[in-house]
C-alpha cells in the first residue's frame, strides 16, 4: 500500500472527509439523522484499508476541546491511522491554532486553503503570513501544504512556495480544483508537482447537457472518469522530494433519495481506495 518517491520515502493512501460530505452533512441537501463524527470517519477509513484520515474543514476539529482531541488521537493510534488536518482562511492566528491542533492529534501535515468567505488575501499577503508562521511550523514539526483552490493560478501558488523556500512549506496538489479558473490538469502538474506535499485525487467527467447547448463538469467514481491517475502520481513522485500522502476526495452529486446518496458515496469511497491500492501495488 506504500510506494517510494524520488527521495526514497514512503507514501501512504488516505481518505479525506470530503469523500463523505453527504454522510457528514456538509452539503446543502437532506442530511442523515446521524451525522458522521470524527470517530465514525476513522472507523470507516480503517474498514476501507486506508492508512490516513485527512480531516477537512467540512468536519472541523477546531470545535473540539483538548480532551476530545486527545480521544481522537488515541483512537487513531488504536486503529493504526495517521491523521492530517485541513483548514481555510490563512491568517496567522488561524494557522497557529490549526498547527496546535495538528500537533495535538499527533499529526504532522496541515492542508491550507488561503481564502475564507470574508478573506481574500493577495499573494504577497499570503507569503507574509506563511513566512511569519515558519517558527510555529519548526517548533511543532508540521508541514503546510497550500492547496490550489479557485482564485490563484497554480504558478502563483508555486511562486509562493518557491519564494518562501522552506522545507516545511509545500503544496497540496488537487487534481480538479483549478478547472474553475480554466487550468488543465497538465498545467497543474507542471506547475505544482515539484512542490507536492499532499496529493488530492478525485476523478471527473465532462458531458454535454441542455440539448447540447453547454458542457457540464462533474465528479466521477475514481477510475471511471477522465483522470489519468498514474500520470498524476508518477509526475509528483518524480518531481517532489516531500513525503506526500495520496488522499481520496470526490465531487459526487446527490441521488434521488438520501439512502441512495449515502450508499453511492460509500461505494465511491470503497472503489476509490481499492483502485489506489491496486494501482500502487501493480
Amino acid at each position: 500500500m506504500k510506494f517510494e518517491n524520488r527521495s526514497g520515502l514512503k507514501n501512504k493512501i488516505g481518505i479525506s472527509t470530503f469523500a463523505y460530505s453527504f454522510a457528514i452533512g456538509s452539503r446543502p441537501h437532506e442530511k442523515p439523522k446521524h451525522l458522521m463524527t470524527p470517530f465514525d470517519m476513522m472507523d470507516k477509513a480503517a474498514s476501507l484499508g486506508a492508512e490516513v484520515v485527512q480531516f477537512g474543514d467540512n468536519l472541523p476539529l477546531e470545535v473540539y476541546g483538548d480532551e476530545e482531541l486527545d480521544r481522537i488521537r488515541s483512537y487513531a493510534e488504536e486503529l493504526g491511522l495517521e491523521l492530517e488536518l485541513g483548514m481555510r482562511k490563512a491568517t496567522l492566528e488561524r494557522i497557529a491554532e490549526h498547527v496546535r491542533i495538528t500537533e495535538k492529534i499527533g499529526g504532522s501535515f496541515l492542508r491550507v486553503i488561503t481564502d475564507g468567505a470574508d478573506y481574500k488575501p493577495t499573494c504577497d499577503e499570503c507569503m507574509k503570513v506563511f513566512a511569519e508562521a515558519v517558527p510555529l511550523l519548526e517548533e511543532a514539526g508540521v508541514t503546510i501544504g497550500i492547496e490550489n483552490h479557485d482564485r490563484f493560478k497554480t504558478r502563483e501558488y508555486a511562486r509562493m512556495v518557491e519564494s518562501l523556500g522552506h522545507p516545511l512549506i509545500g503544496m497540496t496538489v488537487d487534481t480538479l480544483n483549478s478547472m474553475s479558473i480554466e487550468e488543465s490538469i497538465d498545467e497543474v502538474l507542471e506547475n505544482a508537482a515539484p512542490y507536492c506535499a499532499c496529493l488530492h485525487i478525485k476523478d471527473y467527467e465532462i458531458k454535454r447537457y441542455n440539448g447540447g447547448g453547454g458542457l457540464k463538469i462533474s465528479g466521477a467514481c475514481l477510475g471511471t472518469g477522465r483522470l489519468d491517475l498514474q500520470k498524476c502520481i508518477e509526475k509528483c513522485r518524480e518531481e517532489s522530494e516531500h513525503n506526500f500522502n495520496i488522499i481520496l476526495e470526490s465531487w459526487m452529486e446527490p441521488c434521488d433519495t438520501l439512502a441512495e446518496t449515502l450508499r453511492k458515496e460509500d461505494e465511491w469511497a470503497r472503489a476509490g481506495i481499492e483502485l489506489l491500492k491496486s494501482s500502487l501495488n501493480s
